[in-house]
């Protein structure tokens, strides 16, 4: 299993989502983030913190949308690609991909592990839930 983390423009976002949809992923968690690297970034007020001098404490950041997704290992290939495709604009400040080895994953509400969490199941129906209380 691999860990995909991308870091996107959130304009993005949306067509990252369709394709990921569309190769067969049915879950992933999006996270606001904000960073800076060769874009540079411009410069935010910060949780109006306030310097040693009393002025605004500064950060040169922009908006990114952070994605995080576990895989097969069998697929990573391909949601990595289609992450690229997707997101890519050809300029400066499309972001970064990350893929990191998982040793361990667990679906809470069975306790089923590693490539048995990551299948997919029969969506749940919310009458579904009421029924097991």
């Amino acid at each position: 299993m691999q860990l995909v983390i991308a870091i996107i423009q959130p304009g993005k976002l949306d067509s990252v989502k369709e394709a990921l949809v569309k190769l067969g992923i049915q879950g992933m968690t999006v996270t606001g983030a904000k960073g800076f690297g060769r874009q540079k970034g411009r410069p935010l007020a910060f949780l109006g913190l306030l310097d040693m001098e009393g002025k605004p404490f500064t950060v040169d950041f922009l908006p990114k949308v952070r994605i995080e997704i576990v895989v097969n290992d069998d697929i990573v290939d391909a949601v990595v690609d289609t992450i690229v495709a997707a997101a890519k604009t050809g300029t400066v400040g499309d972001g970064k991909l990350f893929v990191i080895p998982v040793s361990r994953a667990i679906r809470i509400r069975t306790g089923e592990e590693n490539e048995a969490a990551l299948t997919i199941e029969e969506p749940a129906t919310l009458s579904d839930s009421r029924k097991n209380k």
